[in-house]
């Protein structure tokens, strides 16, 4: 009887510790899984990030940006409502425009804003382009 009792520790004892094996392994599994999905969501964001640039002379202006959107306007347009939080270094009175390029460095639209902010200010501002106007992620949008 202790024989068998003893056996039937050792059985209970061997099968607990496969589970924490188990236990372990599928953690390390999830943890994995969970790294991976987060480099193909960078991955995925950095494909669909949008190239802005500006010109010289809105530079000099003390104009950059900070958060870039894209989505389609409510007209019926297909990713040609751009929105750009961008940050004032100085005071600026003027106009900005957005011109969308393609893939093969031909213009496809344009538009304008007009902004009356001091120095300091930031704020989202949004360029709607015509609704035939579709802003490739692969294209680029340059300010001026």
């Amino acid at each position: 009887m202790k024989k068998v009792l003893i056996l039937s520790i050792l059985a209970f004892s061997t099968m607990v510790s496969s589970c924490d094996r188990l236990s372990n392994s599928t953690e390390k599994i999830g943890e994995t899984a969970g790294t991976m999905v987060k480099g193909i969501e960078t991955g995925v964001k950095k494909a669909r990030a949008i190239k802005l640039t500006y010109t010289e002379a809105l530079i000099d202006k003390g104009i950059t940006n900070g958060k870039v959107t894209l989505k389609s306007d409510k007209d019926g347009g297909t990713d040609n409502l751009l929105s750009v939080y961008l940050i004032f270094s100085k005071k600026f009175k003027g106009k900005v425009t957005a011109k969308a390029y393609d893939n093969d460095g031909l213009e496809m639209g344009r538009s304008s804003i007009k902004v009356d902010t001091q120095s300091g200010n930031a704020g989202f501002y949004d360029f709607h382009f015509d609704k035939r106007t579709n802003i490739d992620r692969d294209g680029k949008i340059v300010l001026e």
